[in-house]
């Protein structure tokens, strides 16, 4: 993590988040790609979807989501 970045409280859908280790409240907020074979093969790595991470401040546990939970178009 770089030391611009702050711990914050999270939440998804309404209800704040709590990391399901250490139930500590305070995470950061990436994104990272979601590399596939076949776009990696043809250096398209660009072209991959992304996921948003919560990581936990205190032990480090990474929250995985597909898409942004709290985006409109986003289907449970």
């Amino acid at each position: 993590m770089s030391r611009n970045d702050e711990a914050a409280p999270r939440s998804v859908r309404g209800r704040q988040l709590a990391c399901p280790v250490c139930r500590h409240t305070q995470f950061y907020s990436r994104s990272y790609l979601l590399n596939t074979r076949v776009a990696s093969f043809f250096n398209f790595d660009w072209a991959n979807r992304s996921a948003l991470t919560y990581v936990c401040e205190q032990c480090g546990h990474i929250l995985w989501f597909a898409a942004d939970p709290d985006h409109p178009d986003h289907q449970e």
